[in-house]
């Protein structure tokens, strides 16, 4: 009987171990991914009409541009007269944007650039709005130098913009990654984990930093770096709905107009706040002030946007680097010519939609004030 229960005890151990190899493999959600998975299965896509657009109400100044492009009666009047309709679904990161964009269920996506990057670099998409012109900043609990942070343990999420503010940071001092303590993370982790003395800074990009600073007076600004954000659509939807995808970058038009009355502004930062806080179940934290900030000099005040300037895809720019500095690390695959990237930039429907501004209603503006209840804006 003894020998029975071992045996027994053995092939539940056995059974158990497998069923958790198997698990981590098959890619299955760990707990704290859970929510996020959650929330994407309640999600309807899908219509040859509908057009699914994934936006990030966590991000600023893209998630205030969104929520108004979800509530534009404008657009969606304009859309309905050719039998389409807009459907905007939040998301909690870019690469989750990303991915379904890959798989076909998405037309669209507002995200930052390194995930618009390597969606550039690996698919068929075009970028037609630049939505972000802003920082990713390092933080750190005392003051220091960037050279400071030698030896020391640094947050941040890899691969990503701020990934990069940092590594660049460190190179103009003489350093590279092998000098510090690299430890990644989820941005929404790293304030209270260096409020906590689990890492010695942390490289992010807002609002993370702003929420920082606002919780932790103590906290300390190393470092700043540019980062940008981006509409990006499938190439297969702007090449077969053209005059649609042209209403929506007519769309972020009219809201970068819209948000420019201090009052409208305002009210566009409430609406995002409640989308932000309907999207992680807790209150967002940021202030309205702080919102507003972000927007203004994020969005608003950046010379010539929501247009992409030439500039910006020179071999000289910001952009190259990046793509340069993603195919380093492997999340583009090395044989990828910047020419592919370059030219999923359409820096001239922006242009031409801004030059016809009577024609594409860019000044007539009514946005909705109440939320549909279908999980999707």
């Amino acid at each position: 009987m003894r020998t029975l229960i071992r045996c027994l005890a053995a092939i539940l151990l056995i059974s158990v171990c497998l069923c958790a190899c198997s698990r981590e493999e098959s890619g299955a959600p760990r707990p704290k991914e859970q929510p996020a998975t959650d929330r994407y299965a309640g999600y309807n896509f899908g219509g040859d009409e509908v057009i699914d657009l994934g936006t990030q109400p966590l991000t600023l100044p893209e998630g205030a541009v969104a929520e108004l492009m979800s509530r534009d009666t404008v657009l969606a009047s304009r859309l309905a007269a050719s039998g389409h309709s807009l459907r905007v679904h939040p998301f909690f990161k870019g690469k989750d944007i990303a991915q379904y964009l890959a798989h076909g269920k998405l037309k669209g996506g507002i995200f930052a650039d390194m995930p618009a990057l390597t969606a550039a670099a690996t698919g068929d998409f075009v970028c037609v709005a630049l939505m972000k012109q802003g920082f990713a900043s390092i933080v750190s609990r005392k003051a220091m130098l960037v050279r400071g942070l030698k030896g020391k343990r640094v947050a941040t999420g890899v691969g990503s913009a701020a990934h990069f503010t940092l590594l660049s940071a460190l190179q103009n001092e003489g350093l590279t990654e092998k000098d510090i303590d690299l430890v990644p993370m989820e941005v929404s982790e790293m304030p209270q984990a260096l409020a906590e003395g689990k890492i010695d800074a942390f490289s992010a990009w807002e609002p993370t930093p702003t929420l920082a600073f606002a919780a932790h007076r103590e906290f300390h600004l190393v470092h700043k770096g540019v980062s940008y954000g981006f509409l990006c659509l499938r190439g297969d939807f702007v090449r077969s709905r053209p005059a649609q995808a042209r209403e929506l970058a007519a769309a972020v038009a009219r809201a970068c107009g819209w948000m420019r009355i201090p009052r409208d502004l305002e009210q566009a930062a409430g609406w995002t706040a409640a989308s932000a806080t309907s999207l992680q179940g807790s209150p967002y934290l940021l202030t309205r002030r702080a919102m507003n900030n972000i927007i203004r000099n994020d969005l608003l005040n950046v010379p010539g946007a929501p247009r992409i300037p030439t500039a910006l895809l020179s071999e000289e720019g910001l952009l190259y680097q990046k793509f340069t500095f993603l195919k380093r690390i492997g999340k583009i695959p090395e044989s990828t010519p910047w020419a592919k990237v370059r030219d999923s930039f359409d820096i001239e429907m922006m242009r031409q939609v801004m030059a016809e501004g009577d024609k594409l209603a860019l000044q007539q503006f009514d946005y909705r004030n109440s939320d549909q209840s279908d999980g999707a804006k």
